[in-house]
């Protein structure tokens, strides 16, 4: 097999990325994207590697049942969302074989406790976050996201098309329309930002981020020349300025408020939250609702436990389950998140929830080896999932009960192995559709000390 060599194949499987998996007729397994279990294709090979290849789908020759016709004309180019030419029942049925395999392959521990995913019943629209990036194209101003495998701008918001992003809330598709105006009037942009974020309260309040380099004419002051006529779009409350240096992590940059209060507010189940652009917040506000109830649920309060929220954000699980516990603890290692926590506590009136900033692996260590015994223990780490510090540490807290909510089914099928090991046992898994017409999968999982 070489690169440039045409293959056709059967397609038996998909993986964690929504690519199709093939076997050529040498046994070599290829990742066919935007192929769907089941069908027969002919494939170009594109990169071929030791132990498997890629290539690109040249003709579908016998479709799938499953295949359908993607609703955004955009799909096939744009990598925003890699399963919309998928049935929206056959994602779900996907995406729980995906975490029952990896629960099973990587954690070791028996599948048959994961429950069948949680869908939406109008999977579209759903995001109250979106990031777009900027770029200039002759006279105009494209705002989209990068094709698949390339930096190129899809214009996935485009005022004279009037196409909009089938996955962003219908309120951020108007105000990024209202923003892209903006953007190409030349009397006011001398300079762009490279992208930018809209965030969108359920209270219909939009907070408005404009990315950029700190260097040369597009540091994050140069574009404070926007703020005027974006700070006036109809919804949007406050404009903010991110500059991120040299590199396109967006951790290590600097914020800093360029019209209005520097944040939005949103309403989860009677409770209010404050949102700052550096916090972390749940994307799909009606299943945000259904993850949260389920991890109420496993946590089984009877309003005399203590509760520990390891990466806890602005407080949004620690908050949700206090109401119900004696005392709540809440570790994060971002400032502004804690920050934002503390105020929401303060805005919801709860007083048995206190917020401390650190790296948790660190922090819940050191209160546990000063006696620190929380009975819940709520994890809800980022993709990368728990340092074995924050697990251990767990373990010799005594808690009885853990309740783990995880972005990645890989990292979390990895931590719920390792606690196996130190003692709890599996007892239930609950896959939530976040992020519909996406391979992403939220997971909430609960486990016992044996």
């Amino acid at each position: 097999m070489q690169v440039g060599q045409e293959v056709k194949l059967q397609i038996t499987d998909i993986n964690r990325y929504g690519e199709g998996i093939g076997r050529a007729n040498e046994g070599m397994v290829i990742f066919v994207p935007g192929a769907v279990t089941g069908e027969q294709v002919a494939v170009r090979i594109k990169e071929l590697r030791k132990r498997y290849a890629r290539g690109t789908l040249l003709e579908t020759v016998k479709p799938s049942e499953y295949r359908v016709m993607p609703s955004c004309g955009l799909a096939e180019r744009c990598g925003g969302c890699n399963l919309q030419h998928i049935a929206y029942n056959e994602q779900l049925r996907w995406k729980t074989t995906l975490v029952k395999q990896n629960i099973a392959r990587i954690g070791g521990v028996d599948r048959g406790v994961v429950r069948d995913i949680i869908g939406m019943k109008d999977p579209w629209h759903y995001r109250n976050n979106v990031r777009l990036k900027v770029q200039r194209k002759g006279g105009k101003v494209a705002l989209g996201f990068f094709a698949a495998e390339s930096h190129q701008v899809v214009a996935g918001i485009d005022n004279v098309s009037g196409a909009s992003c089938l996955l962003a809330h219908s309120d951020l598709n108007r105000v990024a329309k209202k923003v892209q105006a903006v953007l190409e009037d030349s009397a006011v942009c001398a300079a762009l930002p490279e992208e930018i974020m809209l965030r969108l309260g359920s209270t219909g309040e939009v907070m408005v981020v404009l990315i950029c380099k700190t260097s040369g004419a597009q540091s994050g002051e140069s574009l404070a020349g926007l703020t005027g006529e974006i700070s006036v779009i109809p919804g949007v409350v406050t404009v903010v300025g991110y500059a991120r240096g040299t590199s396109k992590k967006t951790g290590g940059g600097r914020y800093h408020t360029l019209a209005g209060r520097g944040y939005i507010e949103d309403e989860i189940d009677g409770l209010r939250f404050r949102i700052s652009a550096a916090s972390f917040y749940q994307v799909n506000p009606s299943q945000t609702a259904v993850l949260y109830q389920k991890a109420l649920e496993y946590s089984a309060l009877q309003g005399n436990e203590d509760v520990a929220d390891a990466y806890c954000g602005v407080g949004t699980i620690a908050l949700y389950v206090a109401r119900y516990a004696k005392a709540v603890r809440g570790y994060e290692v971002v400032p502004g998140a804690v920050r934002d926590a503390e105020a929401n506590a303060a805005l919801n009136g709860i007083e048995n929830a206190r917020f401390l900033t650190g790296a948790v692996e660190r922090v819940l260590a050191e209160h546990v080896d000063k006696g620190y015994h929380p009975e819940v223990v709520v994890l809800d780490p980022p993709r990368s999932g728990c340092r074995t510090e924050v697990l251990d540490a767990l373990a010799q807290s005594g808690a009885r009960r853990v309740v783990y909510v995880s972005c990645d089914p890989a990292t979390l099928a990895r931590d719920v192995g390792y606690l196996h090991r130190l003692g709890f046992m599996l007892q239930e898994v609950q896959p939530v559709d976040m992020f519909p017409h996406t391979g992403h999968v939220e997971t909430v999982v609960l486990m016992s000390r044996v």
